[in-house]
């Protein structure tokens, strides 16, 4: 049976809505261009909508994050069409890159880019088993793209239901040598909880985004055996530990591979060991906490599948 019960209130769907319109939106800390990116948000997302200043809206994910974006870069939507929204045929962007052109061939007009993990409609019924599939972008536009570059959403969530943690470790993997990016959520550019986040979603379950957020999600392991607690797909934090005059700080997350190494993204997505004595190993922080994610999905809000989020799919089906 896919659809399971979710531990996830269905109340937030009925509130303002949005869907992120271009491939990447960033999202700023306040309505202003100058304002630090905190993180990005990818084409499909459904966002809630909880205020606007001039041509900014603030805006929260799925996870929870909020932030502010323009108004060019989301779509607004009815509650109507919200619904409408959450039972269309959908397809997800598997490629790391493409394109949506205005005409079925490699000469037409692009109307957009797109990267891995986008959300987009079927833009007319009938077949699609085409090189190009006829797709809606979420502000209506209408294009396509190629059919090689997407799958089906639903037949994918099969595809990647209960994932492992080999799963999660092979998707990191897709990003080695992708460069580092503040905030960065995409094949632009990935920031250290932002490479764990992708890797995540990727395999169907959505995380909380900041490494200071998913180190209080999961089963939390004990790191001082690093290869006889941790198993692939587990999360490392790194930071200061707390003592009596301070909490503790998280300032960086990687994901555990095996043999003691993990994929993280430091100045750009790479492996390390996490074992001492070695040319390859990590030694800049110190481990601060440990966590198995794997397991614990629907089981508490941080850690969510996509067939499981009112927002992306209605559960009274």
């Amino acid at each position: 049976m896919l659809f399971v019960l979710c531990a996830v209130s269905s109340a937030a769907a009925e509130k303002s809505m949005a869907l992120i319109s271009v491939s990447v939106t960033d999202m700023k800390s306040a309505p202003d261009y100058q304002s630090e990116t905190i993180s990005q948000a990818l084409m499909g997302t459904p966002v809630e909508v909880t205020g606007k200043e001039g041509y900014w809206y603030s805006i929260v994910t799925p996870e929870g994050y909020e932030g502010w974006t323009t108004e060019l870069n989301l779509a607004l939507v009815s509650e109507e069409r919200f619904e409408q929204w959450k039972s269309t045929v959908r397809f997800i962007v598997t490629d790391y890159f493409a394109v949506v052109r205005e005409a079925p061939h490699d000469s037409a007009q692009v109307i957009s880019d797109c990267v891995m993990g986008d959300i987009m409609e079927l833009g007319e019924p009938g077949m699609y088993d085409t090189p190009y599939v006829p797709v809606k972008l979420p502000d209506d536009r209408l294009g396509y793209v190629p059919a090689a570059s997407v799958e089906m959403l639903e037949m994918w969530m099969r595809s990647v239901d209960s994932p492992s943690g080999e799963d999660i470790v092979r998707t990191a993997r897709m990003f080695l040598g992708f460069p580092y990016l503040w905030g960065g959520l995409s094949p632009k550019g990935l920031d250290c909880s932002g490479l764990v986040r992708m890797s995540y979603f990727m395999n169907g379950l959505i995380l909380l985004r900041d490494a200071r957020q998913q180190i209080d999600t999961g089963v939390t392991l004990d790191y001082s055996d690093i290869k006889a607690n941790l198993r692939a797909g587990d999360l490392v934090f790194f930071g200061r530990p707390a003592d009596g005059q301070r909490p503790r700080s998280v300032t960086h997350v990687g994901i555990y591979m095996e043999d003691g190494m993990m994929i993280h993204s430091s100045l750009r997505v790479r492996i390390n060991s996490l074992l001492p004595g070695r040319d390859d190993s990590y030694t800049g922080k110190r481990i601060v906490g440990a966590v198995r994610i794997l397991g614990s999905q629907d089981t508490e809000p941080g850690i969510v599948s996509v067939l499981c989020h009112p927002w992306y799919f209605n559960q009274n089906r």
